[in-house]
């Protein structure tokens, strides 16, 4: 077979439209295997890159029949290859918009007129790619057969808490606000006391010192969610990708859920991405605003349509005034430029962040003003999932290199600020950080106090990336102490 791929002689045609494939559907699995964990991705890809195109090659082998068509046989299978291998780079690897993807067909097509003579060679390229990727996927692939989730099981009964106080709960997560009592120092050097200040008129407890369990979205929210460490066992050491975490945060194994559906509350997601939804695992909410139809089975992103302030107001006109939880997401402020490449420097990307978090501000007051509007007793809990990184020039460094005392305070300190039904504070609560925030207002809902003696540690941990492997690392103790002190294996 290889000497008739070098000569270009007797190729099969199902060969030529695998081939064209083969490469896409496995690299993007070995870059991506942390959002396309479901079956449903699993037969989409499958449709794309191996279906399609064979189809393609039967359908146009009597499409050429046509008189007008015959004197382009000859250059059938060369355009229908590169257009296929073009195009399924352009949307998996690059996610092409619809103006550059047609473009790249295009010009793909004309490419496949001039090396025509060469199909054989190129087919013979596309497979050592793809056997190159394949190797590299088998670590990932032994890493995802041997994880269990078995991190997520809590030691104690607190899934089977019943609560004596049901007020309707707000949680609304802006991403990278870090905590007002950091902002006010090096780096940030910033006073943001008049939004402070509003949450205080407004009944809110502003939580000092508080902080992160861990540096990225899915590492913090599936711990904060499951109540538990999972010491990065979910993160592949290869690549630093988090896996099944939306299975915690939207799905089943969301043990926060578990405990609000046993206590007769309807849960409610409110987002305007993707994030957690690409791989379909929202079975743990029982409303979502962004309609799955909506959401690319191959990407995550901002969703078209999507508006966190209408969509909730709406929701709120038309929902029961009881038993009801809202988690709110929006990936606003964030944090600093993910890649050296497109960042402005440590002072530049710290006056972006400044100008977001302005953003954000305004639209936490306008998300509040609504709460207030239709709930004048509910429970409304700001908690970011991490800080804004500044003193960094970029995110990647959070991973590259050991932080200093106020690079990691920058990574891990996170806005908490509370409004309590009733203004009844409870002063004795202590929150630290996200892994127990749950697990405290839960012991004040069902006046538990016995739920107290399971917390984990308030403890924040980080990744040391050296490009092909990571290793994890305690970075902040109980004391709010920076310090690099290696976990086991």
């Amino acid at each position: 077979m290889l000497q008739n791929l070098l000569k270009n002689k007797d190729i099969s045609p199902v060969l030529i439209a695998l081939a064209a494939g083969l490469y896409p559907f496995l690299h993007y699995y070995n870059s991506n295997f942390d959002l396309a964990d479901s079956w449903v991705q699993l037969l989409f890809l499958l449709g794309i890159c191996f279906a399609l195109p064979v189809f393609f090659v039967v359908a146009s082998k009597y499409i050429f029949r046509l008189s007008f068509l015959k004197p382009l046989e000859k250059y059938r299978l060369s355009v229908i290859n590169i257009i296929v291998f073009s195009g399924l780079i352009s949307i998996l690897v690059f996610l092409s918009n619809k103006k550059t993807f047609v473009l790249v067909v295009f010009l793909a097509g004309l490419l496949g007129l001039l090396v025509y003579k060469h199909l054989g060679k190129i087919v013979i390229l596309q497979l050592l790619l793809a056997v190159m990727s394949f190797v590299s996927f088998i670590p990932r692939a032994i890493f995802m057969v041997n994880y269990n989730d078995d991190w997520t099981l809590v030691e104690d009964d607190i899934l089977e808490t019943k609560f004596k106080k049901t007020p309707n709960i707000y949680v609304i997560q802006p991403d990278g606000y870090t905590n007002f009592a950091e902002l006010r120092e090096e780096p940030y050097n910033y006073n943001d006391t008049r939004f402070e200040e509003w949450l205080t008129r407004n009944d809110f407890v502003n939580y000092t010192n508080f902080r992160s369990n861990y540096y990225s979205t899915l590492t913090s929210n599936s711990s904060m969610f499951a109540m538990k460490h999972h010491y990065y066992s979910n993160t592949f050491r290869g690549n630093l990708k988090t896996y099944r975490s939306q299975e915690i945060i939207v799905g089943d194994n969301n043990n926060v859920l578990k405990i609000l559906k046993n206590n007769a509350y309807t849960s409610h997601l409110i987002t305007d991405n993707s994030f957690f939804l690409v791989n379909r695992k929202l079975s743990g909410f029982d409303y979502c605003n962004i309609d799955q139809s909506k959401v690319k089975l191959y990407d995550s992103g901002g969703v078209r349509g999507a508006d966190i302030v209408s969509d909730f107001e709406t929701l709120l006109k038309n929902t029961s005034t009881r038993n009801n939880f809202y988690f709110i997401e929006k990936t606003i402020p964030s944090h600093v430029t993910y890649a050296k490449s497109y960042s402005t420097g440590v002072e530049g990307e710290r006056e972006l962040y400044l100008e977001r978090l302005e953003v954000a501000n305004d639209w936490l007051k306008e998300l509040i003003n609504i709460i207030n509007t239709y709930d004048d007793n509910a429970m409304i809990v700001i908690i970011a999932d991490h800080g804004g990184y500044v003193g960094l020039s970029y995110m990647l460094e959070v991973e590259r290199k050991q932080l200093n005392e106020l690079e990691a305070i920058s990574v891990f300190s996170s806005l908490l600020s509370i409004k309590w039904p009733d203004g009844d504070v409870p002063e004795e609560l202590s929150f630290k950080s996200n892994v127990n925030l749950f697990r405290t207002i839960f012991s004040y809902l069902s006046e538990d106090p016995s739920l107290l003696n399971y917390k984990e540690e308030d403890k924040s941990f980080i990744p040391l990336y050296d490009g092909s492997r990571a290793d994890f690392f305690e970075c902040i103790n109980e004391d709010y102490e920076v310090q690099y002190r290696k976990l086991d294996p």
